[in-house]
């Protein structure tokens, strides 16, 4: 049963969190899937320890379900009428592809803060001159994952 009912979750996570740009409360989720709340947060739980998802530390409520994250980064993605902050360039691209929609990544070069902008158009990027530069192997991102 709890696979099904962790499918279940993750989607309705999507879902709102496209639907609004925010990750949904432990609350909403119980309203949105009639799943009552002890049940939700242990979903949660299963899905944060098979890094589906990755859980705030304190309040045990979603910080990010990849590549969306719930709160603001360096890596604003905005699309037609919705924003949304991606973790990394990965995520921020990654945000455009699983919507299949254009749109443009907004951030800053590490190193100057220079402004940078890429368009995605029709799965074509463009915009500044850039290095994208992934400090850790992807096998250890997870290992602090709101670190990398």
């Amino acid at each position: 049963m709890s696979d099904s009912l962790d499918a279940q979750v993750r989607v309705a996570i999507y879902r709102e969190f496209v639907r609004t740009s925010r990750a949904p409360s432990t609350a909403r989720l119980s309203e949105v899937t009639q799943i009552p709340l002890p049940e939700i947060r242990e979903a949660l739980e299963r899905l944060a320890a098979g890094k589906a998802i990755f859980l705030q530390p304190e309040s045990r409520e979603i910080l990010l379900a990849a590549p969306l994250c719930t709160v603001p980064t360096p890596f604003l993605v905005r699309t037609a009428g919705q924003s949304y902050f991606g973790t990394c360039i990965w995520d921020a691209l990654g945000i455009l592809a699983m919507l299949h929609q254009d749109g443009t990544v907004e951030t800053s070069c590490s190193c100057c803060g220079e402004a940078l902008s890429l368009e995605i158009r029709k799965g074509n990027v463009s915009g500044s001159p850039s290095i994208v530069h992934f400090a850790l192997p992807a096998k250890q991102w997870w290992a602090d994952i709101v670190f990398t």
